[in-house]
C-alpha cells in the first residue's frame, strides 16, 4: 500500500512539472524604491504602449543653458556685454549688429540676433541694436530707425534662440526694466544748441504695450529742463528713478529724480564735489543699485587741466542721500568702464589700470593681473562674482583696434585672452 502511495505522489509531482514548463516566466518590475544598477538597465528603448503619450523635451530653465541651436561666430568684435553667471552672458558686436550670446564663459559666442533684423554678411547698414539684458535669459532690443517715429521691440526668454517683436509708438529709445514685466524707455526726440528733448514711456507687460508718462513740448518749461545732455534712465521700483547727464557748466551735477513714475522730475541739490575737484566739468552717470536700497552713483570729472577722474556715490537709502567714497584716476568709458557685482565690491576700469574695491568703494586697489599687457587701454569691465570677471581692452584707443576680449577666474590675479 505504501509502495502504491509513493508511485501515485511520484506521478502527480511530474505532470505538475510539465505543466509549469509550459508557462511564460514573468519578470518583477521595480518598484519607485527598487534600484536597478549600470549593469542591470536595458540598452532597448523604452517601448510606447497605447496608454503611454510621448511628452515633448523639457523647455530651458534659468538654470539650464540655452538651446545649442544658435549658429557660432567666428572671433567677434565684442564691444558692449554684460555676464550673469561664470558661463552665461551677453554682448553686442562693435557696429551694433549683431546680438551675442555665451554659455561657455565668453570662449563661444553664439549669434541671438532677432532674425526680423539680421543682416547678411555682406550688408554695409548699420542696426545700432539698443539691447537691455535683465538676466542670461532675458533680453530686449530694438535697432535704431532715428526719425521715423515708430519702431519694433524685439524680447526673448529664452536666451535669443526665440524672439517675439511688437510695435512700439517711438524709436532712437533706451531701455530700462526692473524685472519681466515693469520697464522705461527713455527716447531721444533730438538735440539743439546745448540741450536734448526727449519722451519717457512705461510699460508693465514687457514692452507689449506703452504708456508716454513725459514729453518735452517746444516752448514749454517742464519739470526735466531741456537744456543738458540726458546719459540714460534708472529705476529702483516703479516710483523712483533717475536721469543723469551733463551740461557745460563747471561743478554742477546734472542729476533728477521723480517718485510718480517720470511724470516730473526735481533736481538733486545734496550732492557734495570734494574741494580738490573744484571747478571741473562733470558727467553724471546712471545710478547702479546693487541690493535692496545700496546703489553707487559714478561721476566723470574733466578738470581745468584736463585730468580725468572718476567719483564713487553711495547711497543705503533708495537713493535720498548720496556720499561721496572714493576716486580713480584715468579716463573711464560710460556705459560699460564701472561695475559692483555685490554690496560692497566694484571694479573700474581706467586707462590702463584695474581698480578693485571690496570697502563701499571708499579705497581703490590696481590690480596688476597678469596676461594683459601693460600698455592694453581698458575700456569695459563685468564681474559676477569675487572671482570671474571680463575685460576688454585695446591698444589703440584712436581706432579701437583690435578689441581684445579677456577672462580672469581668480579675480584677477591672471587673466586669458579669449578674443580676437
Amino acid at each position: 500500500m505504501k509502495q502504491k502511495t509513493a508511485l501515485i505522489l511520484t506521478a502527480l509531482v511530474l505532470v505538475l512539472a510539465a505543466l509549469a514548463c509550459q508557462l511564460p516566466w514573468q519578470t518583477t518590475t521595480p518598484t519607485p524604491t527598487d534600484e536597478v544598477t549600470p549593469t542591470e538597465a536595458t540598452t532597448e528603448p523604452p517601448v510606447v504602449t497605447e496608454t503611454e503619450t510621448a511628452t515633448e523635451p523639457p523647455t530651458a530653465t534659468a538654470t539650464e543653458e540655452p538651446t545649442p541651436a544658435l549658429p557660432v561666430v567666428a572671433n567677434p568684435e565684442i564691444f558692449n556685454f554684460k555676464f550673469f553667471t561664470p558661463t552665461r552672458g551677453w554682448g553686442a558686436t562693435q557696429n551694433g549688429n549683431m546680438i551675442l550670446v555665451t554659455v561657455d564663459g565668453g570662449q563661444t559666442w553664439l549669434d541671438a540676433t532677432p532674425p526680423a533684423v539680421a543682416l547678411p554678411p555682406t550688408s554695409s547698414a548699420t542696426l545700432s541694436l539698443s539691447p537691455f539684458y535683465l538676466d542670461e535669459n532675458t533680453a530686449w532690443v530694438s535697432p535704431g530707425n532715428f526719425g521715423s517715429g515708430s519702431g519694433m521691440i524685439y524680447h526673448t526668454q529664452d536666451g535669443g534662440v526665440s524672439w517675439s517683436e511688437t510695435t512700439t509708438p517711438f524709436d532712437n529709445a533706451r531701455y530700462f526694466f526692473l524685472d519681466a514685466t515693469a520697464g522705461y524707455a527713455i527716447v531721444d526726440l533730438g538735440a539743439g544748441a546745448g540741450s536734448q528733448y526727449v519722451a519717457i514711456y512705461q510699460t508693465t507687460d514687457g514692452g507689449v504695450n506703452w504708456t508716454q508718462v513725459f514729453t518735452h513740448v517746444p516752448g514749454e518749461s517742464m519739470s526735466l529742463p531741456e537744456s543738458g545732455h540726458k546719459a540714460g534712465i534708472t529705476f529702483l521700483d516703479l516710483n523712483h528713478g533717475w536721469i543723469g547727464g551733463d551740461i557745460p557748466m563747471t561743478d554742477h551735477f546734472y542729476l533728477y529724480l521723480t517718485a510718480d513714475g517720470g511724470a516730473t522730475w526735481a533736481e538733486e541739490t545734496d550732492i557734495t564735489l570734494p574741494a580738490e575737484y573744484s571747478g571741473s566739468f562733470l558727467s553724471v552717470w546712471q545710478p547702479i543699485f546693487v541690493g535692496g536700497t545700496v546703489g553707487y552713483l559714478p561721476v566723470r570729472v574733466l578738470t581745468a587741466s584736463s585730468d580725468s577722474f572718476l567719483l564713487i556715490y553711495r547711497t543705503d537709502d533708495g537713493g535720498q542721500t548720496w556720499v561721496f567714497q572714493g576716486a580713480v584716476s584715468g579716463q573711464v568709458q560710460a556705459n560699460g568702464g564701472v561695475d559692483f557685482y555685490a554690496p560692497d565690491s566694484g571694479w573700474i576700469a581706467a586707462g590702463t589700470s584695474l581698480y578693485h574695491s571690496t570697502d563701499n568703494g571708499l579705497n581703490w586697489s590696481p590690480v596688476a593681473g597678469s596676461g594683459i599687457p601693460a600698455s592694453e587701454n581698458l575700456l569695459k569691465v563685468s564681474f559676477v562674482d569675487a572671482d570671474h570677471g571680463w575685460v576688454l581692452g585695446t591698444p589703440d584707443t584712436n581706432t579701437w583696434t583690435p578689441l581684445n576680449f579677456y577672462r580672469t577666474t581668480d579675480g584677477g590675479a591672471s587673466w586669458t585672452q579669449l578674443l580676437p
